[in-house]
């Protein structure tokens, strides 16, 4: 006779190994993460662009750069209006052979082209310069397929700041073009 207690768990053994579970869960694939090389990328383009507007260089912060690969990670193409913590968050994602760190880094500071000190606006390139900003993490996922369906090879870069920048009313101080 089989006991409550053996047939449980024998059911419960066999639920885990033949993977019960919940439809939204998305199968683990191979993950495309930054590599030392590119987090050192990733400071040196703020900090070159930083230099030519005034600012300090940024130094890497790992909690940051935990907190921006728990948010590619997710592969949704949205801000995660401060669930992080209080940091700046700039987003970026493309596809395609081109599309390099280095495209992403160049698709915000482009904006600097647009930036009016007579009316400020919070932008990419806005947060890259911000003065008050002291402290970078940044990371990258792929493959996001998700934000562009039928491209398998898509990257989704996030950087977080702190302190963070593009505070309405303090442009004056921390940007300079």
């Amino acid at each position: 006779m089989v006991s409550f207690r053996s047939a449980f768990t024998t059911v419960l053994s066999f639920a885990l190994t033949v993977g019960v579970y919940p439809a939204s869960i998305k199968p683990l694939v191979p993950q495309r993460r930054a590599t030392e090389d590119e987090k050192a990328q990733f400071l040196q383009i703020h900090n070159d662009l930083r230099a030519q507007h005034g600012a300090d260089p940024l130094t890497w912060n790992d909690t940051l750069a935990d907190a921006a690969q728990t948010w590619a990670d997710r592969c949704v193409f949205e801000h995660s209006g401060g669930q992080l913590g209080p940091y700046g968050e700039n987003l970026a994602a493309g596809a395609g052979g081109g599309y390099d760190l280095e495209s992403a880094m160049n698709s915000w500071s482009v904006e600097a082209s647009d930036y009016q000190a007579s009316n400020p606006q919070p932008s990419h390139f806005t947060q890259m310069v911000w003065k008050d900003s002291t402290q970078l993490g940044c990371a990258v996922h792929s493959p996001c397929s998700d934000i562009f369906p039928g491209f398998d090879n898509a990257l989704y870069y996030v950087c977080e700041y702190y302190p963070q920048g593009n505070v309405i009313g303090r442009f004056d101080d921390n940007v300079q073009a």
